[in-house]
């Protein structure tokens, strides 16, 4: 199948057929779900349904039974519907195990029913450090209870390998880090907070990146497209930052430019050229775009009429951002055929044939 994909790109990059040819070819190899993928996919969005609604409902009726409760029936109810939901996974997990031996193909990481028991966990041991803090008032800083729940779960997303749950230690970790940003006194300024922001993102990016390649239970992409998306966001607005008010720390200022190059040379070498990826590509252009902009505005609004200014930088961008989408639109057709990277379209076609 990749193969003939591969041919009917080729054919449309030729010239030997239409794009409207083209569409109804990929629309003809493509296999359409039958009734067993669909009875699959609408019981996997049912079981993920009741496993949330089931750790919000807990959440939510303790706060609205908040006064009406006692210390320890609080306890007590939170407790038995963590004990229940961390016995229900390890049923579910050696059961899948079980059909591990029979069906090797049959995964225990990923979006398994065994996994959605274990956030239902996850997320219950948020309300239970949630529920000590308000009770007995322990720590008076919010990225505490954040940061010990980010720690409490890491061994959970290890053993799922399931990119909701790690999705959920991410998010908990930044915004831990946030919250501490916002209450602390330190001497770091915002600049230096987003440069630790874009840090731990990238540093998370790229590990979930090389370690997912090589490794099933690190496949996570949603931690990916969210990190790499909270990475270069924080990145862009920096580089902005630096733009119309440059830090008056030397260093600082040139570490983030060289920092930015360096990351959008790389990943446009790696994604391109080894790994043929769209979204971290799109990222690192419409970046590329905003910070030229910036740079437009800083130069053409400093000494001159700013309507010739606004002109200027409309036109570039949308010049900028449609030969963008164009070439962003190709390297999607090449991503969805299979074609290698670093191997032209002919040379495809060889390897094909032998």
């Amino acid at each position: 199948m990749r193969h003939l994909t591969s041919h009917v790109y080729e054919w449309l990059e030729q010239g030997h057929i239409t794009p409207t040819e083209a569409n109804e070819l990929y629309r003809q190899l493509s296999v359409p779900p039958n009734a067993a993928s669909w009875r699959s996919l609408l019981a996997q969005l049912l079981q993920w349904s009741g496993a949330l609604s089931f750790a919000c409902g807990v959440i939510f009726f303790f706060a609205y039974n908040w006064q009406s409760l006692e210390r320890m029936s609080k306890f007590a109810l939170i407790e038995a519907a963590l004990l229940i939901s961390l016995v229900s996974f390890v049923w579910l997990y050696y059961r899948s195990a079980a059909k591990r031996l029979v069906d090797p193909s049959h995964s225990l990481f990923g979006a398994t029913l065994a996994n959605a028991a274990l956030l239902v966990v996850s997320l219950l041991v948020g309300g239970l450090l949630a529920l000590v803090g308000q009770t007995y008032q322990t720590g008076a800083d919010p990225w505490q209870l954040f940061a010990i729940w980010a720690l409490a779960i890491l061994p959970f997303a290890w053993v799922a390998g399931f990119d909701g749950l790690w999705l959920l230690l991410v998010g908990l970790v930044n915004l831990s880090l946030g919250l501490y940003a916002d209450t602390t006194s330190l001497w770091l300024d915002e600049q230096l907070w987003l440069c630790l922001f874009v840090i731990l993102n990238l540093t998370i990016y790229y590990g979930f990146v090389f370690l997912g390649s090589s490794c099933r239970r690190w496949h996570a992409p949603f931690v990916e497209y969210a990190s790499s998306l909270t990475a270069m966001g924080c990145f862009t607005l920096l580089v902005c930052w630096m733009i119309f008010e440059p830090s008056d720390t030397k260093p600082l200022l040139v570490g983030v430019w060289v920092g930015y190059v360096v990351h959008l040379l790389f990943g446009f070498w790696w994604f391109r050229h080894k790994r043929l990826q769209v979204y971290p590509l799109a990222l690192g252009g419409f970046s590329l775009i905003t910070v030229g902009a910036a740079l437009f505005t800083e130069l053409l609004f400093r000494d001159s009429d700013p309507i010739g200014g606004f002109l200027l930088i409309g036109l570039y961008i949308i010049l900028a951002s449609t030969g963008l989408s164009a070439v962003l639109r190709r390297l999607h057709r090449q991503a969805k055929a299979g074609i290698s990277p670093t191997q032209t379209p002919s040379e495809n076609e060889e390897l094909s044939h032998e």
